[in-house]
């Protein structure tokens, strides 16, 4: 079975004139780890190809798998990140303070809820709650937990079914929107979710940080969308709608925060003409920017070989900090296995004992560390948590131990 489609339309404007901007080879899906080192012939590999609608500069994804093939079983756990578990909670009691303090009996919506960690803050508040999340195994964890979830993938027709029960306040939705295929009815479906009062809150990667530090490996099968300011504005006028707010943030390597709601419902902020201003000022609207991207990106590929080869030759242990999805990304596209790296470790249950996809590298728990001797090195696959994990592993680095942080450009401390 194919399990993938070529790109036929934008997903925003419809339009059919697109330019290739990166190729990133044949890769696995970014969380597909192998159980069983038997069943590595049995692996999957799609086409990854980064495009630019010519007509709306919208960046997509040119190539797109089955949702169902790649989000039904799903590893990443969103309680096994304590930045992010930090980050939420901070979030959680912003949103709550600013529009939801007076509505205790509406109804805080998290679409792709994962195992319900953001909404625990919302509930803790004294928020009512529901979650929609798509994977089963990870749905089961968190009604588990007392957060109600729906196990469904978000559709406009679910929407209709949540609002004959539930008055919704706040929608939120956290690194999902670029995972959405059909951009319009998930919009639909927000239009009917907020009615006329309601807000929808959503954090997205940002293309700005993406093309301006080289972060390629955050371009993966499940992210099908790279978002600038002026296409969302694009997309939600077509329904009625209009973002309101906008915000930075400095979670997964650069994101930000979009507030959107009925048109002419809440004022304006001087925040969006802001952002609007410096993404004609990066040249978000001309080719060039994205040539020169795609150039960087093979250059940086070069140095990080450069470096790697130089370290094996000095006999030097090497190992991989972190089975995460943009790691796959870096490890496939630059050709880094099972016979370079010794293993991963990471903090993840769901990921332990298994197999990186495509390059085959054991993954264990975070105390093989330990069993590791002087003058090591790590390859930081997580490289957006730099401060914390250079914070977490003083013993290794006190030992001798160094990092090699392959991105912006690669660099060993």
């Amino acid at each position: 079975m194919k399990h993938y489609n070529s790109r036929k339309k934008c997903g925003i404007c419809n339009g059919t004139n697109f330019s290739i901007i990166l190729d990133l080879g044949e890769q696995p899906p970014s969380d597909a780890f192998i159980e069983n080192i038997k069943l590595i012939s049995q692996e999957i590999k799609f086409p990854l190809r980064l495009g630019l609608c010519n007509d709306c500069f919208f960046v997509q994804l040119l190539d797109i798998v089955d949702k169902e093939f790649l989000f039904k079983h799903y590893p990443y756990m969103t309680s096994a990140s304590k930045p992010i578990v930090e980050h939420f909670k901070k979030y959680a009691n912003e949103i709550y303070n600013d529009y939801l303090s007076s509505k205790n009996e509406f109804t805080v919506l998290e679409i792709a809820s994962n195992d319900g960690s953001m909404l625990l803050e919302f509930k803790k508040l004294g928020a009512k709650v529901l979650g929609i999340e798509p994977a089963e195994n990870i749905a089961k964890i968190a009604n588990e937990l007392g957060i109600p979830t729906k196990n469904s993938f978000f559709s406009s027709t679910i929407a209709k079914e949540i609002t004959k029960i539930e008055n919704i306040s706040v929608v939120v939705a956290n690194n999902v929107v670029a995972h959405v295929d059909d951009l319009h009815d998930f919009m639909e479906g927000i239009k009917i979710l907020i009615k006329e009062n309601g807000i929808f809150i959503f954090e997205v990667p940002y293309l700005n940080d993406l093309i301006q530090k080289l972060e390629f490996d955050t371009i993966y099968h499940e992210h099908l969308s790279y978002f600038g300011l002026s296409p969302i504005i694009n997309l939600v006028h077509q329904f009625g709608l209009e973002v309101f707010d906008i915000k930075k943030q400095t979670v997964h390597g650069g994101t930000i925060r979009v507030f959107i709601t009925k048109k002419g419902n809440i004022l304006q902020k001087n925040s969006v003409q802001k952002f609007l201003d410096e993404e004609h000022q990066y040249g978000l609207d001309k080719i060039l920017t994205y040539e020169k991207f795609a150039q960087n990106v093979n250059d940086l590929k070069s140095d990080l070989i450069e470096h790697i080869i130089k370290l094996k030759k000095e006999k030097k242990s090497l190992i991989g900090y972190g089975a995460s999805a943009k790691g796959t990304v870096l490890l496939n596209y630059c050709n880094i296995d099972n016979t370079i790296l010794d293993f991963i470790v990471d903090t993840t249950p769901l990921k332990q004992g298994k197999f990186t996809p495509g390059t085959h590298i054991p993954i264990l728990p975070p105390n093989e560390i330990e069993t590791k001797g002087d003058g090591d090195l790590i390859l930081l696959l997580v490289w957006n948590y730099k401060d914390e994990i250079l914070e977490k592993e003083k013993l290794f680095r006190s030992r001798g131990g160094k990092f090699l942080i392959p991105i912006p450009k690669p660099e060993i401390l």
